[in-house]
């Protein structure tokens, strides 16, 4: 679900008049005028509003040592972008995928799966400052721009308010902005500007290279979430870290007294994600043998067989390989019967057609069940066209204060391949009870110190970390399993 993909009519109806009266605007970076349908205060409000999404649908890393860290650190950099009056907002997604981006208006995330990988305060800083150069530019906002006038013909004449109706997908537009691919002209001036503000600020930006090279080696699996990582949405090309360099040689920022006087700070930095969480929390939810355990919320499921699943603070989702069929789990603390709360979920569906429904228990839970089918567009023809037809499956539990739904959908004539697994994954909630499920603890981020010269394989080897992990670490910490180590350096590793 993203329901920070919705913006307000409000701002829907300001975008239209904006193409009247805005039309172009001095970009902050260049200098130039440009074609810019988004003002700085509509930008702000749209960030609003997609924060407010984010912060619910993935959650924020609650550790306030880590936060203030990373807030300090960007607000250093505040002063030297070329938009210092703008209120910035610095945030820690929980989640281990390593990805940093930009809403509108100022709003910058970095996840904890990124600062895992990072070496030094001043790597950081030029992840921050390169989101920051997005944001500076209104790079944002430009594909906002380009988007409206895409939807629009760029054409608004007369009649108002069915242009509006024709805009409406616009609400769209933040899902874009937050898997956005940038062009390869703004991430050339993303890495400029990140270089350039680094350098006013004091800090190496040289070692920005270091970062786009652990970037590189990295390997993302695919296990269950739904944010991409950095380079996915950051396109890396041979010729960014070349130019990167060039951009430090130019003004003799790669000289060596010049280097010697900037900040790196990689021990500070490090002493701050001692005891950071790495991979995916088992307190947030986790499968195991086909089975989803939810420790916090004290609750498990059998998954079907061979499905993908998904899993964001907001709800569960699972899908077939083939994509054909769907399950969505939400919970939601309520004290509506049943069937009222059952029927008013109904009414995000277009005009169902209720099948069967009625009360029943789920191991020993009380449930309100409805079988319902509908027609997702009304314009493709009638109620009676079964092969257009979504056949989906409501079943409501009551576990203590909060109310579990799973949502079920497949294609009316596929329904009844999935229906067994659907079936099965419902009927199989239950509450969780096992001190061993309810007790897992994730895994973190520890710091260990080099007693002598060795290599890492060597030193992990001492400390008993299994070998499958040894790529991890040896990522983690932008180093390879056979380098050598010097008495008292400082290693990350995962226990």
């Amino acid at each position: 679900m993203k329901k920070y993909l919705k913006l307000s009519p409000i701002i829907i109806l300001s975008l239209v008049l904006a193409f009247i009266i805005v039309q172009c605007a001095v970009n902050p970076v260049t200098g130039k005028k440009e074609l810019m349908l988004v003002s700085e205060s509509m930008e702000i409000e749209m960030g609003k509003e997609i924060d407010s999404g984010i912060r619910q649908e993935y959650g924020l890393y609650h550790d306030p040592r880590m936060t203030d860290y990373v807030v300090q650190v960007g607000n250093k950099l505040v002063p030297y972008t070329h938009r210092p009056k703008l209120q910035y907002h610095f945030a820690i997604l929980d989640t281990p995928v390593e990805n940093a981006f930009a809403a509108p208006g100022g709003y910058i995330y970095i996840t904890r799966g990124l600062l895992a990988m990072i070496n030094s305060e001043a790597e950081m800083a030029t992840v921050l400052a390169h989101e920051l150069g997005h944001v500076n530019a209104r790079h944002s906002a430009r594909q906002i721009t380009r988007s409206i006038l895409f939807t629009l013909g760029i054409v608004i004449a007369s009649e108002l308010s069915e242009d509006i109706k024709k805009i409406a997908p616009i609400s769209m537009i933040a899902a874009e902005l937050l898997f956005l691919k940038y062009s390869r002209s703004d991430e050339y001036q993303a890495d400029e500007l990140a270089v350039q503000y680094s350098l006013k600020t004091g800090y190496a930006a040289g070692e920005m290279v270091s970062f786009f090279n652990s970037l590189q080696r990295l390997t993302v699996s695919e296990g269950g979430v739904r944010l991409p990582n950095f380079l996915s949405t950051h396109p890396m090309t041979p010729r960014r870290i070349d130019r990167i360099k060039e951009l430090l040689a130019a003004d003799g920022n790669s000289q060596p007294a010049r280097i010697a006087g900037l900040v790196v700070e990689k021990n500070g930095y490090l002493q701050k994600v001692d005891g950071l969480v790495f991979g995916d929390d088992p307190r947030q939810g986790y499968v195991e043998n086909g089975v989803f355990y939810h420790p916090g919320m004290q609750f498990y499921f059998r998954v079907p067989t061979g499905w993908k699943v998904s899993n964001t603070p907001m709800q569960v989702s699972m899908a077939p390989e083939d994509g054909k069929a769907l399950i969505i789990l939400k919970a939601e603390d309520s004290t509506e019967s049943l069937d009222s709360y059952s029927q008013k979920m109904m009414k995000n569906l277009t005009n169902p057609q209720v099948l069967q429904q009625g009360f029943r228990y789920v191991n020993g839970l009380n449930a309100f069940e409805t079988l319902a089918a509908y027609l997702p567009d009304q314009n493709e023809g009638t109620q009676g066209e079964k092969n257009k037809q979504v056949k989906v499956n409501l079943t409501s539990i009551r576990k203590d204060n909060s109310v579990f739904t799973f949502f079920s959908a497949a294609s009316y004539p596929d329904y009844s391949k999935y229906q067994p697994e659907i079936n099965r994954a419902v009927n199989s909630f239950n509450r969780l009870k096992s001190s061993e499920n309810l007790n897992r603890k994730p895994q973190r981020v520890y710091l260990k110190r080099v007693n002598q010269s060795q290599s890492l394989g060597n030193f992990l080897t001492s400390l008993g970390v299994p070998q499958q992990n040894w790529n991890k670490i040896s990522l983690i910490n932008a180093m390879e399993p056979g380098q050598q180590l010097s008495p008292n350096q400082i290693v990350k590793v995962i226990q």
